[in-house]
């Protein structure tokens, strides 16, 4: 349990650090940080990272077009066991 608070904290800062400096996200940060201070592989830490996008990127671009008539919800479901 302590790890999680640790990521959440590690989040935060990464956060704050990379409004203050201005580089638009805080994923040069989380890869350093999960790499030297929990042990993740470069590879883990990528992953993971990437994985943070999805939901704060991916899901409200696509709710804007589902609410514009301008996508559907159903296709990408058949899409995605075959996409991944």
């Amino acid at each position: 349990m302590t790890q999680e608070i640790f990521h959440v904290l590690l989040g935060l800062a990464a956060r704050i650090l990379s409004g203050l400096t201005g580089i638009g996200g805080g994923r040069g940060i989380i890869v350093q940080a999960l790499v030297f201070l929990f042990g993740f592989s470069l590879h883990q830490a990528q992953g993971t990272t990437f994985a943070l996008m999805i939901p704060p990127i991916e899901l409200p671009a696509a709710w804007a077009y589902y609410k514009q008539a301008s996508s559907t919800l159903r296709v990408p479901w058949l899409f995605m066991p075959a996409s991944s």
